[in-house]
């Protein structure tokens, strides 16, 4: 049976979307216990979402309101959308401090440091060849 016209709202007429953080000791399944809720509830609706953030930012879930008043002492039921563990390893480059650059006829490709920059070797027959130079004093410098 097709969807009656009825049946189609918009979905900010019908809920609510709200944003918390948690408390520092709090985990996702803290957000399943009625009792977490009860000094809230009576903002809350059946069918509103809240998006959780973890006091650390180590994780965020999704979850929906499904019942208000829950266990006779003013709680609310959740149910969990989404338990995302927010984790990412990337190291961040250090910026260059040295660059390769021609330096005309003469001075040939050179190593020149980027703050002043100041020339710190020249002569160098290839451009490969100065940054390589390079690589070698910044594994020495480290």
């Amino acid at each position: 049976m097709p969807l009656h016209v009825n049946g189609l709202a918009l979905a900010e007429s019908k809920r609510t979307l709200y944003r918390i953080t948690t408390g520092i000791d709090d985990t996702p399944d803290s957000l399943l216990d009625p009792r977490y809720w009860v000094h809230v509830a009576k903002q809350l609706r059946v069918d509103d979402r809240l998006e959780v953030m973890a006091f650390d930012r180590s994780w965020f879930a999704e979850i929906l309101v499904v019942e208000v008043g829950a266990g006779g002492f003013g709680g609310a039921r959740m149910a969990m959308i989404s338990v995302t563990l927010l984790t990412n390893q990337a190291e961040i480059e250090k910026p260059a401090e040295n660059e390769v650059r021609w330096g005309g006829p003469k001075s040939k490709w050179q190593a020149v440091r980027i703050t002043d920059k100041k020339v710190l070797q020249d002569g160098f027959e290839t451009k490969d060849e100065a940054a390589d130079w390079i690589a070698e004093r910044s594994k020495l410098a480290a």
